[in-house]
């Protein structure tokens, strides 16, 4: 209960946060084939399973069977009680994640490629966006990272013959669900909460939607509503930074949707020694008056000023975690958040 719990976005407080807490700790002992087989090839064996572990490690290979594959597989690895199987499934659900990581990725570029040149950010309000060559079941992962990068609702459409199932994710100021009512004459069929939303509709009519869901938005948020949203609970200089304020933070878990776990920012900081880590990730060390912080940022690798004649000066927004790095631990930044100081 706890893994889908956090899998499926469910608000942590009260009775869940409870029974959460409670699982967590099941399934840091747990004896089941199938989810030690899933802790094993996630490379959580021996290592604390928090909820964010589950949510960003362990969640996305049982939902990736579902995205490129078989969600019958995720299914049966859970139910089996035969060690061999178990192993077999969870390594084939790490290949379809990776598949599944791929393929976001080319998707994200060229969804930010229709929006930098064929859509206006500074105009559309609302985007919807759409090709033949997307797969209908990674677009709402992608629609979340447009949202991230733009500060905009987004629907991400996979064209299919005539038809076209889309996914959309939302800004907490706009409700897309009562947006897609005053457009679900436009829509095949619709779906979805506050948040989150699909849709089924067809090829003819998608130019109409795409500029009704458009005229939705910009009646319904003014210009101070857009943007990317990024709160702060609390700035601190970065020799408060310590292994104790993370100690401190576990008192709050498990932290995910209802209960977000804390938000750090720290002031004119230097990223030293910015490196890029896989093909979309950042990573460094934040630095002021001789204190430092490991940092990384992940998809963040092409939002750094690579290109500054020096290291600029940043305001940075971040989580504080530990790493866990063969088989040794210490502090890390992941930074959520970045900008020119004083931005």
């Amino acid at each position: 209960m706890a893994l889908a719990t956090i899998a499926d976005i469910v608000p942590l407080t009260g009775e869940n946060r409870i029974l959460v807490r409670h699982g967590l700790k099941l399934l840091n002992q747990t004896r089941w084939p199938g989810l030690a087989a899933l802790i094993g090839v996630s490379g959580l064996e021996g290592r604390e399973i928090r909820a964010g572990q589950v949510g960003f490690i362990l969640a996305p290979r049982l939902n990736a069977a579902g995205r490129v594959g078989d969600a019958m597989e995720g299914l049966e690895l859970l139910l089996t009680d035969d060690p061999g199987l178990a192993t077999r499934l969870a390594e084939r659900l790490e290949r379809m994640n990776v598949e599944r990581q791929a393929l976001d990725q080319r998707i994200l570029d060229e969804a930010l490629a229709q929006v930098e040149g064929e859509r206006d950010p500074a105009q559309d309000t609302g985007l919807v966006l759409a090709s033949d060559k997307w797969h209908p079941g990674v677009v709402g992962i992608v629609a979340s990272r447009v949202v991230e990068r733009y500060g905009r609702p987004t629907f991400l459409v996979a064209l299919d013959g005539e038809i076209g199932k889309g996914s959309g994710r939302s800004i907490s100021r706009f409700d897309l669900h009562h947006a897609l009512t005053q457009c679900g004459d436009l829509l095949e069929r619709f779906g979805g909460h506050h948040m989150a939303a699909g849709v089924t509709v067809r090829r003819d009519r998608l130019d109409a939607f795409r500029e009704r869901f458009a005229a939705v938005a910009r009646a319904e948020l003014a210009e101070e509503d857009l943007g990317p949203e990024q709160r702060i609970d609390l700035v601190v200089g970065l020799a408060e930074v310590t292994d104790d304020l993370e100690k401190l933070c576990r008192w709050l878990e498990p932290c995910g949707m209802g209960n977000p776990g804390p938000v750090f920012g720290v002031r004119n900081v230097e990223l030293s020694g910015a490196r890029r880590v896989g093909t979309a990730h950042l990573k460094g060390t934040l630095v002021r008056d001789g204190a430092r912080l490991a940092a990384i940022g992940f998809g963040w690798a092409d939002r750094y000023p690579w290109s500054a004649a020096r290291t600029p000066a940043l305001d940075v927004a971040f989580r504080l975690e530990q790493n866990e790095w063969n088989g040794a631990t210490s502090l890390q930044a992941r930074m959520v958040a970045l900008g020119p100081a004083g931005s």
